[in-house]
């Protein structure tokens, strides 16, 4: 019996994001609204691996304990001095910035599992032909946020078979996007995807995200911070929801940096600037990834 895991999907406990000057969340979804959606989506194990912390998906596991038939794996998706780590089966957060072989080392005195996520990616900080020379479990050959095709091809040209477990994720930031990479195994439950990670027997598969999903996550952050924004000017924020990242993050802005969001906000959501916007952003990457190749020979 094969079962199907997302080793890589992102709540809102996932930080501010940045590109240039502009500053927005990373997610602002729910760690039980992604359990439940990762269950919904037909999946049997989901790993929750937002950015050096473990707080989302530490709540997402509690709730779908009490509530869902799906497993969730704590995970931290870690910055480290050479690019990013995902350490899976966490019971400790572990700090960013570290060097990879020393975050490696935390993450297995935990008894965790070791994944290289994009590995290749152009605009994501990733460890590249480092991989070779660390101690990792797995290599995500496909990741359904990387558009561009390049870092799939290049990861799954890479992943050479018996040498690392392979796995997909979908990187999701969003509800609608979860589940569009994932991990196939043998059996079921999150033992038996540790195991089968641990044994090699992983295969990643799925698909990129389309554009559309990609633009309607940037529209769903941009609305979902609007909306908080508003709270927060007109005094509408009740003592829970400081315990919202998002919120905590809005709380501390002025009126004026609030009013100028709003502003940028207005001017973002007017048609066809989202679709532009995205357009643009998938035949920079693509680019991106040309002159790459023609530089590296690859």
């Amino acid at each position: 019996m094969q079962g199907r895991a997302d080793v890589h999907v992102h709540t809102k406990y996932s930080g501010i994001g940045r590109l240039g000057f502009l500053r927005f969340p990373e997610s602002v979804a729910d760690p039980c609204d992604v359990a439940r959606k990762a269950q919904s989506a037909g999946l049997n194990v989901v790993c929750i691996t937002d950015h050096n912390t473990i707080f989302g998906a530490l709540k997402a596991q509690e709730y779908a304990k009490a509530n869902l038939e799906i497993e969730v794996v704590v995970g931290e998706e870690i910055t480290t001095a050479e690019g990013e780590l995902i350490g899976l089966y966490l019971t400790k957060e572990i700090p960013p910035h570290l060097s990879a072989a020393e975050t490696i080392r935390r993450i297995r005195e935990q008894g965790g599992i070791v994944v290289a996520p994009h590995p290749f990616s152009l605009h994501c900080p990733s460890l590249a032909d480092k991989i070779d020379l660390l101690d990792i479990d797995a290599i995500e050959v496909i990741n359904a946020g990387h558009i561009d095709g390049y870092a799939n091809q290049k990861a799954q040209e890479h992943g050479s078979p018996g040498h690392w477990a392979t796995v997909g994720g979908s990187d999701s930031h969003s509800l609608n996007t979860i589940a569009y990479a994932y991990t196939v195994f043998n059996g079921r439950t999150a033992e038996d995807l540790r195991r089968e990670i641990l044994a090699k027997r992983t295969d990643g598969t799925g698909s990129r995200m389309p554009l559309q999903k990609v633009i309607a996550w940037s529209v769903g952050v941009v609305l979902a911070s609007d909306v908080l924004i508003l709270r927060s000017i007109f005094g509408l924020i009740r003592e829970v929801d400081m315990h919202d990242p998002v919120m905590r993050k809005i709380s501390l802005m002025g009126t004026g940096k609030k009013m100028l969001a709003l502003l940028g906000s207005v001017i973002y959501l007017t048609p066809p600037i989202p679709y532009l916007c995205g357009i643009t952003g998938e035949r920079f990457l693509k680019r991106l990834a040309r002159i790459h190749e023609a530089e590296n020979g690859s």
